[in-house]
């Protein structure tokens, strides 16, 4: 089988979560060559990617990459070269191309694809949610014509990069003359601490918080913990927290160790993009709210209040500990 992967680096340094991509390969176990086209990263990062052959496409820092040059650069890319399967990472650009990709070439797609159920000589089974993720679907795709598949992030553990450097074929990004649309200008907002994607421990807050104050109690016990903050859509369309801390069907899907909610009810929406939390750990004063249906230990009780005597507990241990010491 020949496997095209599509990576896409935004921020100049290589998208790791991308290597899930691998991990879904290695689990349709059967014989591949993988191809992965990968647009913009670090080259010496890239050079490691556990692929059999990789296509390298520099993007320029300075401007805004238009989702229609992707786009056409991988058309044209694959006008040369024949693929079963073309897998995309979810991102905000792929998100675009995938389906759009799909359209020009006339091949099926499938969006969201979290599990692999079986794969035999005629047909692939592949789980995907639907409804917002308060159902799963199953799907029978034939595996005897071409697919593109854009994985759901978080649902496969990411692949190791290889030890050793690859040779890089570059290519040079196809500039789309008849552009549908023009980005006039980015706004790039420069990540501060932990980050969603990479974090361990999340806290998060929701409408229960309250205010942008209650906030700063999620952000000072997301710090003791050496966490991440996250929110809900109520907690950002309120303006308490910024639009890139949403966890949610479209905000970040994330799959921390231990995911801490306050305030937060648990709507289809939010869980989408927390459901595979090795933990939760639920505060809500409704006994109703449906995030207790899905949390390892669920607390009835005002979020405030309970933060804040969190936080005064793992103050007093660290200074238990440092007097032991």
């Amino acid at each position: 089988m020949n496997i095209l992967s599509v990576i896409i680096n935004e921020n100049e340094t290589f998208n790791l979560s991308s290597l899930e991509i691998f991990s879904f390969i290695d689990e349709l176990k059967c014989e591949n060559k993988i191809t992965s086209i990968v647009f913009g990263g670090e080259k010496s990062v890239i050079a490691k990617i556990p692929c059999d052959e990789i296509v390298y496409v520099p993007l320029n820092s300075s401007v805004a990459l238009n989702p229609n040059d992707v786009l056409f650069s991988i058309d044209k890319f694959m006008d040369n070269n024949l693929f079963d399967l073309i897998i995309f990472q979810k991102d905000d650009i792929s998100n675009y191309v995938s389906p759009a990709l799909s359209f020009r070439k006339k091949i099926p797609y499938l969006p969201d694809v979290k599990k692999i159920i079986s794969k035999d000589n005629k047909s692939f089974k592949f789980v995907r949610p639907v409804h917002g993720e308060s159902a799963e679907g199953i799907y029978s795709v034939d595996s005897t014509s071409p697919l593109i598949i854009k994985i759901r992030k978080s649902s496969f553990e990411p692949k190791q990069l290889n030890e050793n450097e690859k040779p890089v074929n570059e290519i040079i990004l196809n500039k789309n003359l008849e552009k549908s649309f023009k980005i006039i200008e980015t706004k790039k907002i420069k990540p501060k601490g932990i980050q969603l994607d990479d974090a361990d421990v999340v806290i998060s807050g929701g409408r229960g918080v309250g205010s942008s104050e209650g906030f700063e109690k999620i952000k000072e016990l997301a710090n003791l913990l050496n966490g991440a903050v996250g929110a809900s859509r109520a907690a950002v369309e309120s303006e308490w927290i910024e639009t890139s801390q949403l966890v949610g069907l479209t905000g970040k899907w994330i799959n921390p160790a231990l995911y801490f909610t306050f305030g937060i009810s648990g709507a289809s929406q939010h869980l989408a993009g927390c459901i595979n939390s090795k933990n939760i750990v639920a505060v809500n004063t409704d006994p109703e709210a449906s995030i207790f249906n899905y949390s390892k230990y669920g607390i009835i009780a005002d979020c405030n209040e309970f933060i804040a005597e969190v936080i005064e507990e793992i103050k007093n241990m660290n200074k238990r500990v440092v007097q032991i010491v």
